[in-house]
């Protein structure tokens, strides 16, 4: 897709211009790299082109396609922004170097001609204001802008005045630290950049900050570099990531088949030695879709059972808009394209392949999307999502030329097969239950609950045997045995775990929070910030608890509305839960709550609608009601008259929710009205406060902010704690401040109530997320062999 009044040329390094000669008279050749422009509207009026050159590398292609994504939402449609991708510049020694685009940035007053300005900026960053005001802003003198002399991931650069000290020869030759020097010895050569232009992870503020940068390698939500880091959830993860779904949903590429990058020209796409041989199990699966037409992309032998209707196409062809359709189009070699075009290419595919695709791929190895088996299937899966009545099939041959062969014929067996069969696993947690049984909803599936009775055993055995125990048969769970199953907690995920056994392998677990299992035991795991978990390909990181929206009928609003008409407004809902380890919520915390809630509502001059929850104690509502004295109507959970709470949702004018309580706090967050947080205490028996002082003296928790304001980076053996917690061999200590600062809620003593940070959208955005993962556990790719 293009965005609207865009033109997407190139962004690739196209050749070499002129050699330019430097101060002391050496001649260097200057890489000249076409932008991606983003074009203003016809009609608008002259301004410069706000040139932004990005540093950027391979292994950060999805950071890219959103970098630009996210500037096209936020741009002004009267200016035109071009957008230099600097990967893969020639000449640079990368030795010492944290990332593969470290020096890239002295050398873009030559990569800019000497004139003008440009802004730099690395790639893990978001735009979410319009750049073109700090394009435009005056620097006076200086030679550059940025937060310090230092920290120039964001830069405004006067390019005719940096290229004495900064230039393409420089930046080939010299060191960062060096340069860094070089600019800011220069008096007034540096200026200072309004830090709203560039806030590090944790001193982003909604509303206020106007571009994110997600520096904390090890936080970056988009995962780039697995093998060197153990990921976890960033408390802004959201930002990029409802983005990263919104370009999914409306098919959004950087590069198009109409407007294909340079290096889609400039390869040549030599066929392989020999004919690839089309397998058996393709072929059957066909007949079975009653193919009748064939493409094919690359060379194959030529077999009987393609009959006459067989046409040979090549990639250049793809971008013909009238090219026919084919039931069945089968590619290779795709892996010899720029991996840039790989995105349209597969989308062309998939929209001229009415039936089915075959993709056979080589493994390549520079790092881009196609450098491992999880990147192809993550492209096509991504792509696939659009034409989901299309079966696919993946084979991915690695440099040994073992093949890994992944299937999704969900389509075929729709046509023969009845609904999926769906097991909900409930616990004793209704929080819990609430969110399993939301999920089930969304997909739209029949489903059965199974309530789970029997006492779980030892998590540390568990970890270490796991679906061999227990042998016995379990009441309630016979064959046959469900598609899909849905667990939360230790004790229904090792009913999960058991279930997978008995069916072999064929059923698909879903487990929501923590497992306190080995994650990879599970198909799909979906976690939200407290718990803190290593990020891997099979775990959805989720800023909240999965929640529908409530709804009540007209009439029964009606009544409620009634029932509180005495109340004076504004109406403040008190939403109470209970102690939750290690947090606690004892008489001294709640008479707290009571006088900054009575504090905060009697400045509004508004009333309270209090309610507690099937956690809290029997004395948790007369302890609060003895330190409130403005009007109040109040709810002892388990009272005989109807539970207020869905009405508190839909008419209350602001929350106030405990902290221990993230399934209120989120279904407050939804109606996008203002909530406040009131944190509970933390208190810890002997054992819990050890372990903890171990893991602060070991650095593996509580990693304080540094100088740069970010979180202190991840280092080797905090890697190696991430991995004992994701084989269940370790229990974290929930963090609730994680997903209370996910959502963007405030403590009630830092002032009056505001709304969350994380609009109702951005929510709605990581369900689509969360459910769109777990259908895809049924109608996506498969494993199969080989």
């Amino acid at each position: 897709m293009r965005l609207e009044g865009s033109v997407q040329p190139s962004s690739s390094i196209d050749t070499l211009d002129p050699i330019v000669e430097t101060n002391s008279g050496q001649p260097v050749a200057i890489p000249r790299i076409e932008p991606i422009v983003l074009a203003a509207r016809a009609g608008a009026p002259q301004a410069p082109a706000v040139r932004i050159f990005l540093g950027t590398e391979p292994a950060q292609y999805r950071a890219e396609r959103i970098f630009v994504f996210a500037l096209a939402q936020v741009r002004n449609p009267d200016r035109r922004y071009e957008i230099y991708r600097m990967t893969g510049l020639p000449g640079f020694d990368q030795t010492g170097w944290r990332t593969g685009f470290t020096n890239y940035r002295f050398a873009i007053p030559d990569l800019a001609g000497r004139h003008g300005r440009a802004l730099y900026n690395d790639v893990d960053q978001l735009y979410t204001a319009d750049p073109a005001e700090l394009f435009d802003q005056p620097m006076g003198e200086h030679g550059y802008l940025a937060l310090a002399p230092r920290e120039t991931a964001v830069m405004l650069i006067d390019c005719e005045r940096m290229q004495r000290c900064w230039n393409m020869k420089a930046a080939t030759t010299i060191s960062k630290k060096k340069l860094h020097a070089a600019a800011s010895d220069i008096p007034g050569n540096f200026g200072i950049l309004d830090a709203i232009w560039h806030a590090r992870d944790l001193e982003y503020k909604h509303g206020e900050s106007r571009l994110l940068h997600y520096t904390t390698l090890h936080l970056q939500p988009w995962r780039p570099l697995p093998a060197q880091y153990s990921y976890q959830i960033h408390p802004y993860a959201e930002i990029f990531l409802s983005l990263e779904e919104a370009a999914d949903a409306t098919g959004y590429e950087l590069y198009t088949a109409a407007e294909p990058s340079p290096r889609f020209f400039q390869l040549k796409r030599e066929a392989t030695a020999q004919p690839a041989l089309m397998p058996e199990d393709v072929m059957l699966r066909s007949r079975n879709l009653q193919c009748a037409k064939f493409g094919l992309i690359g060379p194959w032998q030529q077999t009987p059972a393609f009959g006459p209707a067989v046409r040979q196409l090549d990639v250049e062809q793809l971008r013909q808009v009238d090219l026919p359709a084919q039931d069945f189009i089968a590619a290779h070699d795709l892996e010899k394209l720029a991996p840039e075009d790989l995105p349209w290419v597969v989308d062309r595919l998939f929209a001229l392949a009415t039936r089915m695709l075959y993709v056979k791929a080589r493994l390549s190895g520079d790092g881009s999307m196609i450098s491992s088996v999880s990147g192809w299937r993550r492209l096509l899966r991504r792509i696939a999502r659009r034409y989901p009545d299309r079966c696919w099939q993946l084979d991915c041959v690695d440099e040994k030329g073992h093949t890994q062969r992944f299937v999704a014929d969900y389509a075929l067996r729709l046509n023969t097969a009845e609904s999926p069969k769906v097991w909900v696993l409930l616990s004793n947690h209704a929080g819990d239950n609430a969110q399993l049984m939301a999920m089930a909803d969304a997909l739209g599936w029949p489903y059965e609950c199974k309530r789970i009775t029997i006492p779980p055993r030892s998590y540390l055995l568990d970890a270490l045997l796991g679906s061999k125990l227990p042998r016995r048969p379990i009441p309630g769970l016979n064959a046959p045995w469900p598609d899909l199953v849905f667990s939360s907690g230790r004790r229904s995920a090792q009913i999960a775990q058991w279930i997978k056994h008995r069916s072999k392998g064929t059923t698909q677990l879903v487990h929501v929070g923590r497992a306190q299992v080995p994650l990879w035991r599970f198909d799909l795991v979906l976690s939200t910030p407290q718990y803190g978990l290593a990020l891997a390909d099979n775990v959805v990181d989720l800023p909240a608890p999965y929640m529908n929206p409530r709804a009540l009928d007209q009439a029964q609003l009606e009544q409620w509305r009634q029932r509180f008409a005495s109340l004076p407004r504004p109406w403040i809902a008190v939403l109470v839960g209970a102690s939750a380890s290690p947090y606690c919520m004892d008489t001294q915390a709640v008479q707290r709550l009571g006088v900054e809630a009575n504090a905060a509502v009697k400045a509004m001059g508004g009333s309270i609608l209090l309610s507690t929850s099937p956690r809290s104690s029997a004395t948790t509502t007369d302890t609060l009601l003895s330190v409130i004295d403005v009007p109040c109507w109040s709810y002892r959970f388990g009272e005989t008259q109807d539970n207020p709470y869905p009405a508190f949702l839909a008419l209350a004018d602001g929350f106030i929710v405990t902290g221990d309580s993230l399934s209120m706090l989120t279904e407050a967050c939804m109606t996008g009205r203002p909530v406040a947080v009131f944190p509970l205490p933390i208190q810890r028996n002997r054992k819990a406060r050890l372990r903890h002082a171990l893991e602060q003296r070991l650095g593996v928790i509580d990693r304080t902010t540094g100088v740069r304001g970010t979180p202190k980076q991840q280092e080797g053996f905090s890697r190696f704690y991430f991995k004992l917690v994701s084989g269940g061999l370790i229990r974290r200590e929930r963090q609730f401040e994680q997903a209370h600062l996910a959502l963007g809620v405030m403590p009630l003593s830092q002032g009056p109530l505001q709304p969350p940070l994380l609009s109702p959208q951005a929510l709605q955005s990581a369900r689509e997320r969360a459910i769109n993962a777990i259908r895809g556990l049924i109608i996506g790719e498969r494993p199969s062999g080989s």
